[in-house]
């Protein structure tokens, strides 16, 4: 009786072990799945902000003559192809490579670096459109596009070409998310956003470089001069922890920037004004769309979790917090956020958080 209870306890912990393992790797083949379904949509939906920007834009309106020379400029077509390998890499090539590899560590001062740096390029992308224009010169309601080489109108094309040129640095956020493995990040919300912005910024660009549709590109480069500034502080660690006590006001920020783009292009169509209606819609549609999954992700992500977490009678974290289920909770989607180098969790909310933390991102 001894010999067989003792054989039975034995036996026991690798046969737990195995039933973990399986688990592990269940999940795992979950996660590759879904990112790899994520990475099929957000490729039908870029073609079809690419084909839209094909028919309704480069069909109808003459390019700007200044950009013929530019880089990227001559043809959607390289930056189409980028967004569609950027789409690629995130979803399914990175997360294979990855696969059976450690998330890659030491990566903390290149994100400090990329932080900083997307700090400065948007304050610069908000401040020279707004002199060149949205500090008082432009009118809200309709404002045609200088195509002339007035200093005004050469600065507006400047700006508006490197914030074009900013979408596609923006694409460093999902691949920071693959080289830590996470991919809870990398939502259907958060691919889509990334590769459609390049691909209907060169149509912006190429075809109406200021005046009224550069407002979107002047709201959203404060929008990630405030982002990016969390993102840098919270990578410092705890000693900037007390002073992130903003960060879920990011994400109304975010929503604030898509209802004044909304009711900016609503503006443009209840007047006469020579500006491409097919650009204003894009902008609009695009705007809808932002507003109500960011606005769902907020709901989710903090007045519900919160009040779960009051129900079960369990603190939470202060705001700024590096844990993995916590950093970047509210606004996933347009990140280069520091959940890479983030503390890991204790092994009592690992699986509570985690699990809760995916379940929330999966329906954004």
């Amino acid at each position: 009786m001894s010999a067989c209870g003792s054989s039975s306890e034995n036996s026991s912990p690798p046969q737990v072990q195995s039933k973990q393992d399986s688990q592990t790797r269940q999940k795992r083949d979950e996660a590759e799945d879904e990112l790899f379904s994520t990475g099929v949509w957000a490729a039908i939906i870029t073609f079809f902000s690419y084909t839209y920007g094909d028919m309704a834009v480069a069909n109808v309106f003459p390019k700007d003559k200044r950009q013929d020379t530019w880089l990227m400029m001559m043809s959607p077509i390289p930056t189409f192809v980028l967004c569609l390998a950027y789409i690629a890499f995130v979803t399914w090539i990175g997360p294979k490579y990855m696969k059976n590899r450690e998330p890659i560590k030491g990566l903390k001062t290149l994100m400090l670096l990329y932080n900083a740096f997307q700090v400065g390029l948007s304050g610069w992308i908000f401040l020279g459109s707004g002199m060149a224009g949205w500090f008082g010169k432009y009118k809200f309601v309709c404002e045609p596009c200088d195509f002339g080489n007035s200093p005004r109108g050469l600065q507006m094309l400047n700006v508006a070409y490197w914030y074009y040129f900013s979408k596609i640095i923006d694409f460093m956020d999902t691949i920071f998310f693959v080289a830590h493995k996470k991919y809870a990040h990398i939502s259907l919300l958060h691919v889509v956003h990334h590769a459609t912005m390049p691909v209907s910024m060169w149509y912006g660009v190429r075809y109406h470089p200021g005046g009224h549709n550069t407002f979107a590109g002047f709201l959203n480069s404060f929008v990630h001069t405030v982002m990016y500034s969390y993102y840098l502080l919270a990578a410092l660690g705890p000693i900037a922890r007390p002073y992130l006590w903003w960060k879920k006001y990011v994400t109304s920020i975010q929503m604030v920037q898509f209802v004044l783009m909304v009711l900016h292009s609503l503006t443009a169509m209840m007047v006469e004004c020579p500006v491409p209606m097919p650009i204003i819609r894009w902008v609009g549609i695009m705007a809808v769309v932002f507003l109500v999954l960011f606005t769902d992700f907020y709901i989710k992500a903090y007045r519900k979790r919160s009040s779960q977490k009051k129900l079960n009678g369990v603190h939470d974290h202060p705001n700024g917090s590096l844990k993995s289920s916590q950093n970047g909770l509210c606004f996933p989607a347009l990140n280069g956020e520091i959940g890479g180098v983030a503390t890991p969790l204790p092994a009592a909310e690992k699986s509570t958080d985690i699990s809760r933390d995916m379940s929330v991102r999966s329906r954004v």
